[in-house]
């Protein structure tokens, strides 16, 4: 059903756009057992991201993207995530929107792409994306978006004699700095409490991020860089 309709959508421009690895993807979305022997697999938020990038690339308008993306991130990857419908829609609709302010680009990989997606010479755009990787050592797609794998951070439970701010404190550290990428790419503040959320980041204190927190987090980092300045 998902394939059927972008197959509509992106035949209106060009049906050689439909690259094999978006095909896989959409149709048979991202199979866990390729990853059996690996630490991490790619997210919902990876997908979406990834998607996004190629309908950018290939010329489709962000309210084409959004129409279709929601419906394929409830209806099929949301299989790889807990979060509820409501939460994959909004989400969604904050990477749709970072995507498309933002300079990213696609690059899939070819053959070493991230979902271990079907990959094929006769892609239009391979001997493209194959160079383009080549000269950037193939980095991921999160790696061109700034997002870059270690925001992504996993949480170590710290000793008990430490306190709840010190445990926190690194990768509050790293929530600062993807924040202020993201607001320097006029990314809106709401918008980025989504994605701060969305990748796993908490506050000082452990807690989500809320449109308040980060505010007041902002405020007090541009007056302590003030201060410094002073």
């Amino acid at each position: 059903m998902y394939l059927t309709r972008l197959r509509k959508i992106v035949t209106k421009n060009n049906d050689k756009d439909l690259f094999p690895c978006i095909e896989d993807l959409v149709k048979n979305g991202l199979n866990p057992v390729n990853f059996s022997n690996e630490a991490s697999i790619p997210s919902r938020q990876d997908i979406t991201q990834y998607i996004a990038s190629w309908f950018k690339y290939i010329g489709l308008s962000a309210d084409e993207c959004r129409e279709w993306m929601i419906e394929y991130c409830i209806g099929v990857l949301s299989a790889i995530s807990s979060s509820s419908k409501s939460q994959i829609r909004h989400s969604t609709k904050s990477n749709i929107k970072y995507i498309y302010r933002s300079n990213a680009t696609f690059n899939c990989g070819c053959e070493n792409n991230q979902f271990k997606a079907v990959c094929e010479t006769k892609c239009p755009v391979y001997e493209e994306m194959a160079h383009r990787s080549k000269e950037n050592k193939a980095p991921t797609i999160d790696e061109n978006y700034g997002i870059r794998s270690e925001y992504r951070v996993a949480y170590a439970i710290a000793p008990r004699s430490h306190s709840i701010k010190d445990e926190y404190k690194d990768q509050f550290e790293k929530a600062m700095t993807f924040a202020q990428h993201h607001l320097r790419q006029r990314v809106p503040k709401k918008d980025v409490v989504s994605l701060l959320n969305d990748n796993g980041f908490k506050t000082r204190t452990g807690k989500k991020w809320s449109y308040s927190i980060l505010a007041i987090e902002l405020k007090k980092r541009n007056r302590d860089s003030d201060i410094a300045e002073a």
